[in-house]
């Protein structure tokens, strides 16, 4: 089914750990094309930044904490270098003011783009705005089986 690696979004890495079934069928093929998912680093902070927030405020997060990084320490986790960099300040130039504030997935998409894999991701919709700003061609890939209407 999966002819090439593919990087996967926090959302969706989220959505595999709720135990979404369309997430859980195509990640389970990708395992079985490729023995391990891809992430980047970018995603191991944000997810990590939540549960220790949620921690630090009372919230009992520590049991997902530990399966998170337990999930991590199985996954190919790509590091923000320097080439991610050059393209991170391409998209981050591209984008309107306003869009800046979505750094996470600029780092994100740089990290996919500069090794050339699409990126898996329910939030369509922000990473092509992104794409159509700078021009540089990252590709989406959707594994949530949710068929989202465009808006007019």
């Amino acid at each position: 089914m999966n002819r090439e690696p593919a990087v996967l979004d926090t959302d969706t890495l989220s959505e595999l750990s709720r135990g979404n079934p369309h997430v859980s069928e195509r990640a389970m093929a990708y395992l079985a094309d490729f023995g391990r998912l891809t992430i980047t680093a970018v995603t191991v902070f944000e997810r990590l930044r939540g549960y220790r927030v949620a921690i630090r405020d009372g919230k009992p997060f520590e049991r997902q904490m530990q399966a998170f990084e337990a999930l991590v320490a199985n996954c190919v986790v790509l590091p923000f270098d320097q080439e991610a960099a050059r393209v991170a300040a391409d998209l981050w130039s591209a984008v309107a003011r306003r869009h800046r504030q979505q750094l996470g997935d600029i780092l994100i998409a740089s990290v996919a783009v500069s090794r050339q894999l699409p990126l898996v991701t329910r939030n369509k919709r922000d990473f092509e705005r992104l794409s159509k700003a700078s021009g540089i061609d990252l590709r989406l890939l959707d594994w949530s089986g949710v068929r989202r209407r465009s808006r007019r």
